[in-house]
């Protein structure tokens, strides 16, 4: 009977896990939703896609902000006034990482970016930019 509890279990598990990860995002689907998000100004869907730790770098390693409340001060004014948008020119991802080149028009400005965003169980824990000049 043990042996037959521990196969069910087992079993049971494998279902579960299978079915959670088939409905998880994929890190391309979460940064590709992301992008979505920004064009369309909004806000609310927008910040539900990054970690609540979420970490902001300057490539590779200069920390610019941290915490979902610090892209809400940056982010939600922009949304509010609809003054940015964002068009992905490439795209590539492995595994965890997703990187885009994008150019961000804000105020009719233009800059171009090379995003790294790091995904873990559906949420963006980390993105580095780095800027053209």
């Amino acid at each position: 009977m043990k042996k037959f509890t521990a196969a069910i279990l087992f079993f049971l598990q494998l279902v579960f896990f299978t079915a959670h990860s088939q409905n998880a995002p994929t890190p391309l689907e979460t940064v590709n939703k992301r992008m979505t998000f920004y064009n369309q100004h909004n806000f609310t869907e927008f910040i539900k896609l990054y970690s609540p730790d979420v970490e902001i770098y300057t490539y590779p390693d200069q920390l610019l902000a941290t915490g979902t409340d610090n892209l809400t001060s940056i982010f939600k004014p922009k949304f509010t006034a609809k003054s940015v948008k964002v068009e992905i020119i490439s795209q590539m991802f492995n595994g965890n990482y997703v990187i885009n080149h994008e150019i961000v028009t804000e105020n009719g400005n233009q800059t171009k970016y090379i995003s790294i965003y790091e995904v873990k169980d559906g949420l963006i824990k980390s993105v580095k930019f780095v800027r053209d000049k």
